[in-house]
């Protein structure tokens, strides 16, 4: 059953009939069932949302099939992109797309993702041993396995694991068009860094492509949750982050201010149309940071690009960096603006106590200060508070039954925290 927010996301919505289909996995169940009798899924759960108001609506699914869990995609398009319907169905990698036309929704598998290559090439036994070839050279008994799907964006990335007897060897991942480009830039900047980094092992430009190489340990986002994590992990991190911004760009792309401005507008547009009452405040709290981003003289350098406790291996004897699929030079204080925003949001998810969030905040940005960083610090003040407005649309995306309140939480914390922003 569609949870109250939800639906009333959906009635406002009319332009996207099929909005309240996709947001609904238990409907979106029974319906695969009605129209594949036999084969339809036992259940279904949603793991992402991309929603484009009046445009488009695509979901990150996992679908339960003969006790099975894989990952599939659902996608509700306007009432004026029926042709983008028609392109859609005529796809059929796996043979199991199903399509609503009242609805003008499709729902399929990893393979019938029709901006990605990747997935299909490694579903079809065929094409599977030459791209794994490519992909893994020197590894000839992994050439007829299937790597395991761990993360799924539909229509922008697949991220799988490849092992050898169970223990992990390397990481697949399949991007979007221009995006494979920028990933291959941001592996060979990481190698420069004096940090435990990916390395690049194989590429397949026809699959859209790259495998990298395994870094064990665990997410620093996994060790947060608990009080007793030793503090000092977070000074490791800031003079790690440090040393990465002090380094030659080698290739990477710009990342000027503007995107950052331009992100902040959007997803206070976002938030708006999904919590019409915070439209009046998010809006006037987007517009005032956006323009403190694109302001002054601002110091570029290298930057991580989508830096979090996500992107943070806590290994036996020390830290690691990884996922630089998005890195470019551009202003330093984003990859600690939205390290912290992010610490924010996995506190309000865990329900912490503000006591370890400041500590871990305060040390990180002593050791990020104490090796000599080029961040200023009012700049990262500014980006702790557009990174928290750009956050606010994840508890509706990562779909947390309270994102309603979580949502409001997050933009009153950016309006708080910025001395540079007048409090709406």
């Amino acid at each position: 059953m569609l949870a109250p927010a939800d639906a009333a996301v959906a009635r406002r919505d009319t332009a996207i009939p099929g909005l309240a289909l996709v947001l609904d996995p238990d409907a979106l169940a029974d319906r695969l069932r009605a129209a594949r009798p036999g084969a339809g899924p036992t259940s279904a759960r949603v793991r992402y949302v991309r929603y484009k108001p009046g445009t488009s609506c695509l979901v990150g699914l996992e679908l339960e099939v003969a006790g099975r869990w894989t990952p599939a995609f659902a996608k509700a398009y306007g009432r004026g992109d029926r042709t983008k319907l028609a392109k859609a169905s005529d796809r059929r990698s796996s043979g199991e797309l199903t399509t609503f036309e009242t609805e003008l929704a499709v729902v399929g598998r990893t393979a019938d993702d029709r901006d990605l290559r990747l997935p299909s090439r490694l579903a079809d036994p065929g094409t599977r041993g030459q791209l794994l070839r490519s992909l893994l050279p020197g590894e000839a008994d992994l050439w007829k396995d299937e790597p395991r799907c761990l993360r799924y964006k539909p229509e922008r990335r697949w991220v799988g694991l490849v092992a050898r007897s169970g223990e992990p060897v390397a990481l697949v991942k399949g991007y979007r068009g221009g995006d494979l480009a920028r990933a291959r830039a941001g592996l060979s900047f990481a190698r420069t860094i004096p940090v435990a980094t990916p390395r690049l092992i194989g590429r397949s430009n026809r699959a859209g492509a790259v495998a990298s190489s395994w870094l064990s340990g665990v997410p620093l986002s996994e060790l947060c949750g608990g009080v007793a994590r030793p503090v000092e992990d977070f000074s490791q991190v800031g003079l790690a982050l440090a040393a990465l911004h002090d380094q030659p760009p080698g290739r990477l792309s710009p990342s000027p201010p503007i995107d950052d401005a331009e992100a902040v507008i959007s997803a206070a547009a976002g938030v708006g149309a999904l919590v019409p009452e915070l439209s009046s405040m998010v809006t006037r709290l987007g517009l005032a940071l956006a323009r403190r981003l694109d302001a002054g003289s601002i110091d570029m350098t290298p930057c991580h690009g989508d830096f979090s406790p996500d992107q943070v291996i806590i290994g036996a004897s020390d830290i690691a960096f990884i996922d630089f699929d998005r890195s470019g030079v551009g202003d330093p204080a984003t990859d600690l603006g939205q390290f912290v925003a992010t610490l924010e949001l996995d506190a309000l998810r865990s329900r912490a106590g503000a006591g370890p969030l400041e500590a871990r905040t305060a040390t990180l940005l002593d050791g990020y200060r104490s090796a000599g960083g080029r961040a200023a610090s009012e700049r990262v003040v500014l980006h702790v508070a557009a990174s928290l407005v750009r956050l606010a649309v994840e508890p509706f995306r990562l779909r947390w039954p309270d994102w309603p309140e979580a949502t409001k939480l997050l933009l009153e914390r950016a309006a708080t925290v910025s001395p540079l922003t007048a409090r709406p």
